[in-house]
């Protein structure tokens, strides 16, 4: 107990997160995000934009090569490395939605043996967003799960 106290007190605790993709349209993002998730926008300059969904979710949109911005954050999101995950009540509602939005699929609706159905989504700015759905396991993905 006492080292779980003493980890507590030397960590960094976190009260919300969200990421954000530097990308070329601000605009096309709003659209994207508020017309197919129900994203609202709580902030947005002329080159930053912060969206949050009515569960609370929120992901930040931001242009390249801001001035005020340390160099790090200069290069515009590849496509490369991410997946924006996006945890739906009925995935294959959301599948026939993508459909019929004739959404840009990237991957095909399928169940996975570690208890996912998912589909994946590429936004207008090249960001994966997959669309997941937790079920059942399989017995061999049992193990390695919490049972809290």
């Amino acid at each position: 107990m006492f080292l779980m106290l003493d980890r507590v007190t030397k960590m960094i605790n976190p009260n919300s997160a969200f990421s954000v993709f530097i990308v070329n349209s601000l605009d096309k993002a709003k659209v994207f995000y508020g017309d197919n998730f129900g994203f609202n926008t709580a902030f947005q300059n002329e080159w930053y934009l912060h969206l949050v969904s009515p569960a609370g979710i929120q992901v930040a949109f931001m242009l390249p090569n801001q001035p005020t911005q340390p160099d790090i954050f200069h290069k515009v999101y590849g496509g490369d490395g991410i997946i924006f995950s996006l945890e739906v009540n009925d995935v294959d509602s959301a599948y026939s939605y993508a459909k019929g939005k004739l959404l840009n699929i990237v991957l095909e609706i399928r169940s996975e043996e570690w208890g996912q159905r998912h589909f994946s989504l590429e936004d207008p700015n090249g960001v994966y967003v997959d669309i997941v759905q937790a079920i059942e396991r399989s017995e061999g993905y049992q193990l390695g799960y919490d049972h809290k």
